[in-house]
């Protein structure tokens, strides 16, 4: 996921902070980006006005077209975020685990959800307390990762 996606879907969840808008702004012109609402923002200091700089990168993502995501869309991407971090290795089955569980607490409440929120929370809770068993539960790990971007219609890594 890219730093602007990131910043977009943290944003929502009320996790990004506005005073770093401006430098990913840069950063994403420095990636190749476009956009004269991006180059204001990117212009901008940390200390302008945060709902100033708020209201800049909001406008910014829609004239790049990539609209903020609604707080379930967010938290949906971010779970599925770790997923990917889980099986490509950026992350550790401890922390994506961690993470795929807490978002998996933020979506509506369904019975998938519910099921979601159970499992990688007795993986997390497993893999603390049996040392002896972490590259089993790691194992079943992966695999329930792998389903669940599958089940989103993610691709998943071969060696998944």
């Amino acid at each position: 996921m890219d730093r602007l996606r990131r910043a977009a879907m943290n944003l929502v969840l009320g996790e990004q902070p506005t005073e770093d808008l401006p430098m990913i702004a840069a950063l994403a012109l420095a990636d190749g980006l476009e956009g004269p609402t991006l180059v204001e923002l990117a212009g901008l200091s940390r200390r302008d006005p945060p709902a100033d700089i708020r209201d800049l990168f909001v406008q910014a993502m829609a004239e790049l077209e990539r609209p903020l995501p609604g707080v379930e869309e967010a938290w949906r991407e971010r779970m599925l975020d770790a997923a990917q971090g889980m099986l490509n290795g950026s992350l550790t089955h401890f922390e994506a685990g961690n993470e795929i569980y807490w978002c998996a607490c933020h979506l509506e409440r369904t019975g998938k959800a519910t099921e979601l929120v159970l499992l990688f929370m007795g993986f997390w809770s497993n893999w603390e307390d049996r040392p002896d068993e972490r590259a089993a539960i790691e194992k079943d790990m992966r695999v329930a990762a792998a389903d669940l971007l599958r089940s989103h219609g993610e691709q998943v890594p071969e060696q998944a």
